[in-house]
């Protein structure tokens, strides 16, 4: 059975606007307002997402002023990610449309067969490592997620090469994640110290070749409908999801508070809440 998800190609937004629209389609499609939906999308300026309960000062923070970085908290586990090189996607869903069950371990590796199916349009034989929680190589800068290879990651020849987080309401799941075109590990050594530039790569390392954005995304798009059996139609936020963002920009994501403490806005609950009659 073909199930039929909607597509939206956002344009480049802050990480901020980023994390708020994504967190809003989870509260719609919980509610029972919107499809299941597949968002792909960048970052300008670049940013670094920090995982939901990381401390922020794992990056430097006055190296991200000066580079022009952007910073910000996701609503998802995980470490730090330098969103620069990439097209990023997310992924709002009923876990129990996955067939092998709706666990985190399960629904990571039923989206991850559109991932690696994507990646195989691009001449790239990506998979996924035998254990949930596997670490291949120490390093002194595991808040750097791409140091970490975990079964929710990507790897080529035991390299990691995308990674992946989750955030649930119930059964409903948003999964974002990205799979870095090219990487330039003088800016991540500034901003998260000495790393181990032999446990991650990038697209273009992989294929041997530049990969354009929208050559990177298409593949995706194709990759999902093959290997989840999904038909896409291009669609938009809703008028609910934009007001729901907007909220959450204000709230949420768009202040220190919440980047530095996870700390939101007294009354934002009641507000989402209420714009979603819950």
């Amino acid at each position: 059975m073909v199930m039929r998800w909607r597509l939206i190609r956002s344009p480049a937004l802050s990480g901020a606007w980023n994390m708020a629209i994504d967190e809003a389609m989870l509260l719609a499609h919980a509610a029972g307002l919107t499809p299941p939906t597949f968002r792909l999308y960048s970052w300008s300026p670049p940013a670094v997402s920090l995982g939901l309960l990381q401390p922020a000062d794992v990056v430097n923070e006055p190296v991200c002023r000066q580079l022009g970085i952007d910073l910000v908290r996701r609503p998802s586990g995980g470490g730090a990610v330098l969103h620069q090189h990439e097209v990023t996607y997310a992924v709002v869903a009923d876990g129990r449309l996955c067939p092998d069950g709706s666990s985190v371990l399960a629904t990571y590796r039923w989206l991850a067969r559109g991932l690696m199916e994507g990646l195989k349009l691009l001449g790239i034989d990506a998979t996924l490592p035998e254990s949930l929680w596997e670490t291949k190589t120490p390093s002194r800068s595991l808040s750097f997620c791409f140091v970490r290879l975990t079964g929710a990651d990507l790897e080529v020849g035991g390299k990691k090469l995308g990674g992946s987080a989750q955030a649930r309401r119930r059964f409903f799941l948003l999964q974002h994640g990205c799979i870095p075109l090219r990487l330039e590990n003088e800016i991540l050594a500034r901003l998260f110290g000495s790393l181990h530039l032999d446990t991650f790569t990038s697209v273009e390392l992989v294929a041997g070749r530049r990969v354009s954005p929208d050559e990177f995304a298409e593949a995706l798009v194709r990759g999902f409908e093959r290997a989840l059996k999904v038909q896409f139609h291009e669609g938009e936020l809703t008028e609910a999801e934009l007001q729901a963002a907007r909220l959450l920009m204000e709230g949420k994501y768009g202040t220190r508070e919440w980047l530095l403490a996870r700390k939101v806005a007294p009354n934002l609950r009641e507000e989402l809440n209420a714009l979603f009659n819950r």
